[in-house]
């Protein structure tokens, strides 16, 4: 009687897990957001430090990436991570592994600006490419690109041209988005993206209230001295500061501008641009327009990031967190 009501119990619980069948495909066991939307390919690439450190949480609509389906906030950063993203500038500085005529593929985020306006074929601008990006030369023409800006560094200098095509109509300026393409070259052999899907993300934090919005681009604004704006040598964290360049140019992005408080001093800061960083492997296919240009004898005001000491008899180094304005 024992064994009988043994065997019992054993064939009834084989009865309720389904005799050990696996379980459907859904059922949970994957990762959630492992999967990228369709059409962004299987390219991944990881968020860069600086937009990892500069996201944060925020919420969307229920069918973005920027909320859960009950409206529950959540992590903006783990939302770009889990599409491959990175910051649309970062896909300058590693434009070599994003290229259309290789084949490669990869996703961009940032915030949708104006669209991109140009001086007519075979006119020169005088202030260059960056100040048609701001609409500074009169007679430009439309353009098939729309800006988007980078929103984790430059306090809105830094910025990449997009072709959105039919995509355009359904997004605004001020949007933030992810856009799934690589990139091209046009007639004049400016580069752009070529947008292949968009993914609607929440909006950026708000920038910062200490700085009005950078000049978009690299061109170089002119104003007044800022107000408590302090020479280079008595840069700190966090610090508007006014500058002379005397020394030559950086050979490569992230070798720091030679500056001092006026020409003729010793070098007291080598300063990085936003957006100077160093091209993985020396692969940098950077045009000029898309670096910056600082000249000797001219003072600048800008605000830098941490400042680095070196010592009394060495450079200090810094980076800068606006874009460059020429002091009038």
């Amino acid at each position: 009687m024992r064994f009988a009501a043994a065997l019992l119990v054993v064939l009834v619980a084989c009865q309720g897990n389904g005799g050990g069948e696996p379980a459907p495909a859904g059922s949970g066991s994957a990762r959630p957001g492992s999967a990228h939307p369709a059409g962004f390919g299987a390219r991944d690439a990881g968020v860069t430090s600086d937009a990892q450190a500069d996201e944060g949480s925020g919420s969307g609509s229920a069918s973005g990436p920027g909320s859960d389906s009950e409206g529950d906030p959540v992590d903006v950063g783990k939302a770009i991570a889990d599409l491959g993203a990175i910051s649309a500038w970062q896909a300058v500085v590693d434009r070599a592994q994003y290229l259309a005529r290789r084949g490669q593929h990869g996703i961009v985020f940032g915030t949708v600006g104006a669209a991109v306006v140009a001086a007519p074929t075979g006119s020169a601008s005088p202030g260059g490419p960056a100040s048609v990006a701001n609409g500074v030369d009169a007679g430009l023409v439309a353009t098939p690109y729309t800006w988007l800006v980078d929103d984790t560094e430059g306090n809105g200098s830094l910025a990449i041209r997009v072709e959105l095509g039919a995509r355009a109509a359904k997004i605004k300026a001020g949007d933030r988005v992810a856009l799934g393409g690589a990139w091209m070259t046009d007639e004049a052999h400016g580069w752009f993206w070529m947008v292949d899907a968009v993914t609607p993300l929440p909006a950026a934090p708000p920038p910062s209230a200490k700085d009005p919005p950078s000049q978009l681009g690299h061109a170089i604004g002119s104003g007044d001295m800022p107000r408590g704006a302090k020479p280079i040598s008595k840069a700190g964290d966090g610090d508007l500061v006014y500058f002379q360049l005397v020394g030559a140019p950086p050979a490569l992005d992230g070798d720091g501008w030679p500056v001092a408080d006026e020409l003729g001093n010793p070098v007291a800061a080598l300063i990085d641009l936003p957006g100077e960083t160093a091209s993985y492997g020396g692969q940098d296919l950077r045009t000029p327009d898309e670096r910056w240009h600082l000249k000797r004898g001219v003072t600048y005001a800008l605000r830098v990031a941490v400042v680095h000491h070196h010592g009394p008899d060495k450079p200090a180094t810094m980076r800068a967190r606006t874009a460059p304005i020429k002091v009038m």
